[in-house]
C-alpha cells in the first residue's frame, strides 16, 4: 500500500504540473502537486519506517478524502463539459475531476485492502 501511496502521489504530481503549464498558473493549480507531495511523502516514510506504516498510510487516506471533498465543486462544470458546453476554467475543471478520480482510486483500494486484511485475521 506505500507503493500506490507513492504513485498517487506522483500522479497527483502531474496533474498540479499539467494545469500549470497548460494554463494561466494560479496559487490554486498547486494544490493537487503539494496534496500529491504529501501523500507521496507519507507512503516514502511508511515504507522506510514499519512502525509508522499504519498512521502514515491511514494520514495519506486522510489526504485523499480532503482532495476529493475539496475538489467536488468542480464536478457540475466538469458535468457541463462532458455535454458538450463550455466553462470559465476547463483546465481548473480537469484537474479538479483528475485529483478526485485519483484520490477516489486510492481510497477504494485502501478500503479493499483493509477489508481483506481484517477477513485473513478473521479466518
Amino acid at each position: 500500500m506505500t507503493a500506490r501511496a507513492l504513485w498517487t502521489g506522483i500522479l497527483l504530481i502531474l496533474v498540479s504540473t499539467v494545469a500549470v503549464t497548460a494554463a494561466k498558473p494560479t496559487p490554486t493549480a498547486f494544490i493537487p502537486g503539494a496534496l500529491g507531495l504529501l501523500i507521496a511523502l507519507l507512503g516514502i516514510a511508511g515504507d522506510k519506517n514499519p512502525t509508522l506504516r499504519r498512521p502514515a498510510l491511514s494520514a495519506a487516506l486522510g489526504l485523499a478524502v480532503l482532495g476529493i471533498l475539496g475538489s467536488l465543486r468542480g464536478v457540475p462544470d466538469f458535468l457541463t463539459l462532458l455535454g458538450g458546453g463550455s466553462v470559465e476554467r476547463p483546465v481548473a475543471t480537469m484537474a479538479q475531476f483528475a485529483t478526485i478520480f485519483i484520490c477516489l482510486g486510492f481510497v477504494v483500494r485502501w478500503v479493499q485492502g483493509f477489508l481483506e486484511a481484517r477477513r485473513d485475521r478473521l479466518g
